[in-house]
């Protein structure tokens, strides 16, 4: 698809995933003069999906989106139809989908933490039991097509439910034949047979991805015995051990036949939230957002700077038109055309040149009078650079001059055939490259300022480390100089010519020593000149020390780079959680943590080094760390800065 495009009243800004329920956008939904509200837009035109049969299940399901309000949930906004594409559109989440999630861990070979893959069952769970207790026309909300693709893991941590208003008519569309083999493993059985939905069919869903983020491999199959052996020769990815047992308990209880399923979502979260506590685990959002990061850093920062250009993106108004005079040679057709392209926008019925998933319609079935939103800010960029004239007088008004056209003439159009009026000025496909010109500029324009912001940096830096290596040097090379010192430097700002004079040797006379290093200067503000020294004790001073007022509040310092620089020290108790499984094995380890300790004294990022342990122990020596608090490092002058320390987390066996 071209970006952006006109989706109805949504105007996309990037596509973010394509998957078989269809593609996913962040788009913005367009008020009268710019963007009212940015959107995660999903658009269900996946292959194969019937689109007419999905909208006569949902299109009156607008209600549940209002009704359902949970922090596990997410905030539906506009349930609609543009064409024979069914969308549902939710206040923007700077995430994943767990199906993204589980790939993008399994590309980059690290699994799933344990204590993650539970907070995220555990939150899903909880979303399904909010649902549940609450009422749309005296009828409680159940899901019945839970699958990652509808799971959002935000940046922070946080896991949300999507599709509530929209399930019922794709779990229609299994019952009828739709083929989406990607979907299948995490469906009641019961889904594809045309069964009516049951509570317990989202417990089905549970068990199917709580299998997959603990062991990192989707169900397979399933056989005649079901999933019981399955589930016993499962290993937890990160330990090499077997599924803890309460868990296998939980597993074989979620995934077999209806009859003997944990009867419901709010059951099994009960069941999930005391094998958490039982099993001594601690997941925590801050620790799930930690790893999120790591799996997504380049992602994640990229989409802050997408974001940031795009809030400069300007919608054409009412008044961005041609000057009075231009107006009116443009004539009634140019009016009509832009309001028919108007009553589009607040009818939310039009698509512009848009593909969906190959499905581009024909060149007839676009309207000739619609032009793509952005062509009014190509249109303000002509005027502006002296081309409004040539834009207004094209080749549809007859009161344009016989000179050669700059626009190229429309195909004649097939006998009998009634020609579509042709748009005045430039051609969609002109208007299209001006606009990604335009994007790109914007682009390029951020990311020179952003180059520049880190080159400055980068030179600040430098800059301290040249001011650190000479005052090392300077107090090195002192003691072995001491009888050749030169005197001290003048300050370093035009002084008056008896200043000068006061500031020169006793001797001026007397020639430096050649082998002599010379003193660094001194910073303006020092303003009153260093006075004489005696002959007798002159060669015995030390040249002054620059200033340490370079090193400011939250600069990154490494240990052992500036003299007088305290590093972090830990105030609080560490105190790691035993591996249930190493626990019982009687296995005991010695971790050690590399931590970034920042101005504040909390852990901004830690790091397992030297080598690993195993049984879970780097895991939890990891989470303890990131748990600690400390006193920061800081100058002898007592500003606070960041630094690296290392910390050794110990198991040992409880007697």
């Amino acid at each position: 698809m071209n970006i952006p495009e006109e989706f109805g009243k949504y105007l996309l800004l990037k596509k973010l995933t394509e998957d078989p329920l269809g593609e996913t956008f962040r788009a913005g939904r367009m008020g009268k003069e710019d963007i009212d509200q940015v959107v995660l837009l999903r658009v269900l035109n996946g292959k194969g999906m019937d689109g007419e049969k999905l909208w006569q299940k949902v299109a009156g399901r607008a209600a549940v989106q209002q009704a359902l309000r949970s922090p596990n949930i997410g905030s539906g906004t506009d349930l609609g139809k543009v064409r024979s594409y069914p969308y549902a559109a939710y206040d923007y989440i700077s995430g994943k989908s767990l199906a993204i999630l589980l790939a993008q861990a399994a590309k980059q070979m690290s699994p799933i933490p344990t204590d993650h893959a539970l907070l995220i069952a555990e939150r899903i769970a909880l979303a399904l039991a909010a649902a549940y207790e609450t009422r749309v026309q005296d009828e409680r909300i159940q899901h019945g097509f839970v699958v990652p693709h509808l799971v959002m893991v935000s940046n922070e941590g946080e896991t949300r439910l999507l599709g509530f208003e929209i399930a019922p008519g794709l779990r229609a569309l299994a019952a009828d034949g739709w083929n989406a083999p990607e979907l299948r493993p995490y469906l009641a059985p019961e889904t594809f047979d045309g069964s009516p939905l049951a509570k317990s069919d989202d417990v089905w869903s549970l068990g199917a991805i709580l299998f997959e983020l603990l062991t990192g491999e989707s169900l397979p199959a399933p056989t005649a015995e079901g999933y019981a052996a399955r589930i016993d020769n499962a290993t937890l990815p990160n330990e090499g051990t077997p599924l803890p047992p309460a868990i296998v308990g939980l597993l074989k209880k979620s995934l077999v036949p209806r009859d003997q399923r944990i009867g419901d979502a709010a059951t099994w979260h009960k069941t999930l939230s005391k094998l958490m506590i039982d099993g001594q685990y601690s997941p925590t959002t801050f620790n799930l957002a930690f790893f999120m990061h790591n799996l997504f850093r380049d992602e994640i920062e990229r989409e802050s700077q997408e974001i940031q250009a795009e809030k400069k993106l300007e919608l054409p108004k009412a008044a961005m038109a041609p000057p009075a005079a231009a107006m009116a040679a443009a004539g009634a057709a140019g009016v009509a055309a832009a309001g028919a392209r108007a009553g589009d926008m607040r009818e939310s019925t039009g698509v512009r040149d848009i593909t969906l998933s190959g499905t581009r319609p024909a060149a007839a079935s676009v309207p000739a009078s619609k032009t793509p939103l952005y062509a009014g800010i190509a249109v303000a960029a002509l005027l502006a650079a002296g081309a409004g004239a040539w834009f207004v007088y094209g080749r549809s008004h007859p009161a344009a001059p016989a000179s050669a056209p700059l626009v190229a003439p429309a195909a004649t159009p097939p006998a009998g055939a009634t020609p579509a009026p042709t748009p005045a000025g430039l051609s969609q496909e002109a208007l299209n490259a001006q606009i990604q010109q335009m994007i790109a500029a914007k682009g390029q324009e951020m990311e020179a300022k952003m180059k520049a912001q880190y080159d400055d940096r980068i030179k600040q830096l430098q800059q301290q480390l040249q001011d650190t290596k000479k005052r090392d040097e300077t107090q090195t090379s002192a003691p072995k100089q001491e009888r050749q010192a030169p005197a001290p430097a003048p300050v370093q700002e035009p002084p008056a010519a008896e200043t000068r004079a006061a500031a020169k040797s006793p001797d001026p006379a007397a020639p430096a020593p050649s082998n002599a290093t010379p003193a660094p200067p001194v910073e303006k503000a020092a303003a009153t000149p260093l006075p004489p020294a005696p002959a007798t004790t002159q060669a015995a001073v030390p040249a002054p020390a620059p200033a340490r007022a370079q090193i400011q509040y939250g600069d990154l310092v490494a240990p052992g780079t500036a003299a007088g620089i305290t590093s972090p020290k830990m105030t609080s108790r560490l105190d790691p959680r035993y591996p249930s499984q190493a626990q019982r094995m009687n296995k005991s380890a010695q971790v050690d943590i590399k931590v970034l300790v920042d101005e504040k004294g909390r852990v901004l990022d830690a790091q397992r080094v030297g080598p690993q342990a195993g049984f879970g122990f780097d895991e939890a020596a990891l989470e303890a760390a990131k748990r600690a608090t400390f006193q920061p490092a800081s100058t002898r002058d007592g500003v606070r800065v960041k630094m690296w320390t290392t910390i050794r987390v110990s198991f040992q066996p409880h007697s």
